[in-house]
């Protein structure tokens, strides 16, 4: 099971971010002239290059705006988005900016386990709704992850329930005192 999740910033509007999640296997860097065969994805053309580019900035740009801004007809924008939706090249979402809500928290933890354990311990953690992103890395730790917590007695017992796990060899916590930027790693770009 894969738990890398890509995902764009859209745009912040308030206490939400609007986002794409994009598969791994679409091109992130796009040149202004590609064809597709030059693209990972041979049914990813560069008209949906330009669809995808445009939702980045903005999540909930209409049709007709897609439309004008890429020189085509609105019913093949709605025809694309609808492909591309359905066929789950792309998702739209809203992303909670947890610097403007109040209530809750981040803190992002590193974690080192026994090797043989990796691959459970991320499925483990997979399933966990307060972790809200999850990775695995390169360097001192195995695993990172981002965790959304209500108060400090909440993070405290998650730290505790990770500790206490055997597979767990070693654990860094940092906590977020604000977000100045939230932008998910996923670009994709025509130029």
């Amino acid at each position: 099971m894969s738990v890398a999740k890509e995902y764009a910033l859209c745009q912040v509007k308030g206490p939400v971010i609007l986002a794409l999640k994009i598969p791994k296997n679409i091109a992130m860097t796009i040149p202004v002239n590609t064809t597709t065969e030059t693209l990972d994805n041979p049914e990813i053309d560069s008209l949906d290059l330009k669809i995808i580019e445009l939702l980045q900035h903005n999540g909930r740009i209409p049709y007709r705006d897609i439309a004008r801004s890429i020189n085509a007809p609105e019913a093949t924008v709605r025809y694309r988005m609808k492909r591309l939706l359905d066929d789950g090249v792309i998702t739209i979402s809203a992303f909670i900016n947890t610097g403007k809500v109040r209530h809750e928290q981040v803190a992002y933890i590193e974690i080192k386990v026994k090797p043989a354990f990796f691959e459970t311990t991320l499925d483990q953690l997979t399933d966990m709704e307060s972790i809200s992103y999850l990775s695995a890395v390169t360097g001192e730790f195995d695993i990172m992850l981002e965790y959304i917590y209500k108060d400090n007695e909440d993070l405290l017992a998650f730290i505790n329930w990770l500790k206490q796990k055997e597979v767990v060899t070693d654990l860094k916590s940092r906590n977020i005192l604000k977000i100045y930027k939230a932008q998910y790693p996923a670009r994709v770009s025509q130029e």
